[in-house]
């Protein structure tokens, strides 16, 4: 499944196709071939991509999950279920923003149960309160925590409410919950909901800097149980703005990371930030799938190499349509 992933030529190659029909073609003559073939009698172009690249990506992970015998099965299906949450938060916010089926769907990225079909069937619903109610229903142990705080969306929490929920149920709650576990897999997983821990805090902070306000970040707000100390989060959330954030990353493990973001932050761009946090993940298990190779890691490894790859191609077709700069889409293609 490895060799089947395209490399950072291929990648480049299809970038400078320039055209959407093309890259369609390179699709359909390579491993997404059977999902592109059905996309594109139902859509055409970027549409047909976007659709063709989400149904493999749900197949592979099904195909992760059936993999996984034993003791296995509970940790692989807690660590892929990161992705159903990723496809939950895509929804809430298409819903909060009032966006239609056809309007959100580049945005919406599947999960190994959070399916295509599935997916635009909860994006069909018309309010928040029948959204969270459905999602809560479908899955109660990732959801079941936005009924508790959908008062507080209606409040003055707005969208956030129901992201910090979601947050604190998935990552937080397990990373815990996997604390005091000893098997080198619970461990593995463990220091992965650490790290995204990492990211969602240091792009709330970051964000956070730019709006100026009065400076400072309430600690309530702030994700616990991530690699990062609480002082240093502290220190971070009560700078003056976002560049001066940055520089109380020095000595902690995202040290090279501050210099790397310092021309997305001067311009207000998140997206590359959040995109460096995944490559951040991507190499830590790689080295884990080498140091460890009887373990989960180079599943996970894998499934991270595999929804990296899937949001490039979604990020090159979409760009080709809104006629974006080659260099501006290239610069949030992750090469892996």
């Amino acid at each position: 499944m490895m060799s089947e992933l395209f490399t950072h030529q291929q990648l480049d190659e299809m970038l400078e196709k320039g055209d959407v029909d093309q890259l369609a073609q390179v699709l359909v003559e390579s491993p997404y071939k059977k999902e592109m073939a059905e996309a594109l009698t139902e859509r055409g172009g970027a549409d047909a991509i976007e659709l063709g690249v989400s149904r493999n990506l749900v197949e592979t992970y099904r195909r992760l999950l059936r993999s996984a015998q034993g003791n296995l099965r509970g940790p692989v299906r807690l660590f892929l279920m990161r992705w159903d949450l990723v496809g939950v938060k895509a929804l809430l916010r298409n819903r909060h923003h009032n966006l239609d089926v056809q309007t959100g769907a580049d945005s919406l990225v599947p999960g190994p149960t959070l399916t295509v079909a599935l997916a635009n069937e909860f994006a069909g619903r018309s309010t928040m309160e029948d959204l969270i109610s459905a999602l809560s229903s479908w899955n109660p142990t990732l959801c079941g925590a936005l009924a508790s705080a959908a008062d507080g969306y209606h409040g003055e929490g707005g969208l956030q409410v129901l992201e910090d929920a979601l947050d604190q149920n998935y990552f937080v709650t397990n990373a815990r919950k996997l604390s005091g576990a000893t098997d080198p897999n619970s461990e593995l997983l463990r220091r992965a909901l650490k790290i995204d821990i990492d990211r969602i805090n240091l792009r709330m902070i970051l964000q956070h800097g730019q709006t100026g306000g009065d400076g400072t970040l309430s600690q309530d707000r702030l994700l616990p149980a991530g690699h990062l100390s609480a002082s240093t989060l502290e220190s971070m959330a009560g700078s003056r703005d976002a560049a001066d954030a940055m520089e109380h990353l020095g000595g902690t493990r995202y040290a090279d990371l501050a210099e790397r973001l310092a021309a997305f932050i001067q311009t207000n761009r998140y997206a590359p930030i959040d995109r460096m946090m995944e490559l951040l993940m991507i190499q830590y298990l790689g080295h884990m799938s080498r140091e460890r190779i009887m373990t989960m890691a180079i599943l996970m490894y894998y499934s991270w190499l595999k929804y990296n790859e899937a949001v490039n191609l979604r990020m090159i077709a979409r760009g080709e349509v809104r006629h974006l700069p080659r260099g501006r889409v290239r610069e949030e293609v992750l090469y892996a």
